[in-house]
């Protein structure tokens, strides 16, 4: 991939061909230089290299659909969230909305080696949508659809982490997920634009991060390596947000932003490749769309932040 930089350009993409894919997650292995998306069309998980060759990984059509993908601190196996929730070409009225489940699949090998069911852990609809590692190599999990935060123990033991109201929304409601190496994950209610801040030991104490800005739509976070939140917006906003804070992210500023040059096309999730970020334009809006033919093309795209003044 060339990195072309221009004042008013539109900032690098890596595109790579699958007709019908629409990927939601994204990963960076930086052992292998690949990328790994998954699929909420047809549940496949697949590699993209920095030229943009898209590689099968695994595919099982019982999965329905994928969603956020993480590395494990191991960077042996690739975790993914599995449920079935709105796009699935293989969705069934025993599944839809119910489907809850998180499975492990070894990067040298291909195959699964893990599949957890969180379904059972809590009554209600369920959309698995993103996962965190703590230092431990404790695995936490979202549920869109149920204000629950899942544990799975480097064990693989689940279970419920926290339940609270906060978390609650008609439509979509926990989304992006981040842990912060001070011992506190960072959740974001996606229907209501807030960010929640979530203590490690002890789940109970959750405080909304004072922040002027709301963020309806937010998908994807993380903590780049400066400590800042990256945050992406989707739902017609379409940017990306750098915030920081100075209190231990009891309060938070948005310090920069990408510009509307950018073009982002339904961005969903990001991840961290050789320091940089990258943010994957998932199209999911063209599935809502009867006019929308199906694309055949998707892109990872190098985020470019700039100051906000």
């Amino acid at each position: 991939m060339t990195l072309q930089f221009g004042a008013n350009a539109q900032s690098p993409q890596i595109k790579f061909g699958f007709p019908g894919l629409y990927p939601e997650g994204v990963t960076f292995n930086p052992t292998s230089k690949l990328f790994y998306v998954s699929s909420v069309t047809t549940a496949a998980i697949g590699s993209v290299d920095m030229k943009g060759n898209y590689k099968l990984v695994f595919q099982d059509s019982t999965m329905k659909s994928t969603y956020g993908l993480k590395i494990d601190p191991t960077g042996k196996v690739l975790w993914a969230c599995v449920s079935d929730a709105n796009y699935s070409k293989y969705s069934n009225p025993s599944t839809f909305k119910k489907k809850a489940r998180i499975i492990a699949v070894d990067l040298t090998s291909g195959k699964k080696v893990k599949d957890i069911d969180l379904a059972s852990l809590s009554e209600g609809k369920h959309f698995i949508n993103d996962i965190a590692f703590d230092n431990d190599g404790n695995m936490y999990a979202t549920d869109s659809f149920s204000p629950v935060i899942f544990k799975v123990d480097k064990g693989g033991t689940a279970s419920v982490f926290v339940k609270n109201d906060l978390f609650k929304s008609q439509d979509i409601g926990l989304n992006g997920i981040a842990f912060h190496t001070d011992g506190f994950l960072i959740v974001n209610n996606n229907s209501a634009g807030a960010l929640l801040k979530v203590g490690i030991k002890d789940p109970g104490k959750i405080s909304r991060v004072k922040v002027k800005n709301l963020f309806p739509g937010a998908d994807g976070m993380l903590f780049d390596k400066s400590g800042n939140l990256v945050l992406v917006q989707n739902k017609g906003v379409d940017k990306v947000f750098q915030l920081a804070s100075k209190d231990g992210w009891q309060s938070a500023e948005v310090i920069a932003s990408t510009s509307a040059e950018d073009r982002f096309q339904q961005p969903s999730t990001n991840t961290l490749a050789d320091n940089q970020v990258y943010v994957l334009n998932s199209k999911l809006n063209e599935l809502s769309d009867p006019i929308k033919r199906p694309s055949k093309e998707f892109t990872i795209q190098l985020v470019q932040f700039r100051p906000v003044k």
